[in-house]
């Protein structure tokens, strides 16, 4: 029972586990969940962006997101923002690399603060997903341009 109760940390856990996603959709909730919690502050518009986004989505039809989502929270809290893109950006087709970075940025400014963990964070995105670094900024431009004169609350 001590096990169970442990508040010091979960010390079953070997040091050579890492978190690794079961599938593409996994890795998404996992990109995007790593960049919305760097600052330590997810905002309920950020929450409430990336459930629509999730469900706007014909990848993740049919597909378990609380039970993703809950393996990544968890993981995010266990290995932080930059092990979590580390371990997802291998498992995203390169199909929907841009996609995703393009949903992320929108993501991010969601709450209308875009702090600069989560800029760091962007920047260290777009170098693993392997985006070329004009396609990037061309893709935070168009971002940036439809979120012009948002309502922010």
């Amino acid at each position: 029972m001590e096990g169970i109760f442990n508040t010091k940390g979960n010390s079953t856990v070997p040091a050579s586990h890492t978190y690794t996603p079961q599938n593409e959709q996994e890795a998404w909730i996992a990109i995007m969940q790593a960049c919305i919690a760097v600052d330590g502050n997810v905002a309920d518009e950020e929450l409430d962006v990336l459930a629509q986004t999730l469900a706007d989505k014909k990848l993740f039809e049919g597909h378990d997101i609380m039970a993703y989502s809950r393996t990544v929270f968890y993981a995010h809290a266990q290995y932080g923002s930059k092990v979590l893109i580390d371990q997802a950006v291998d498992k995203i087709s390169a199909e929907n690399k841009a996609t995703l970075f393009a949903l992320t940025i929108q993501l991010v400014l969601s709450d209308c603060v875009v702090t600069n963990k989560e800029k760091e964070l962007i920047q260290y995105l777009y170098s693993a997903l392997d985006l070329d670094t004009e396609l990037a900024h061309k893709i935070v431009d168009v971002v940036l341009i439809l979120n012009k004169d948002s309502v922010c609350r």
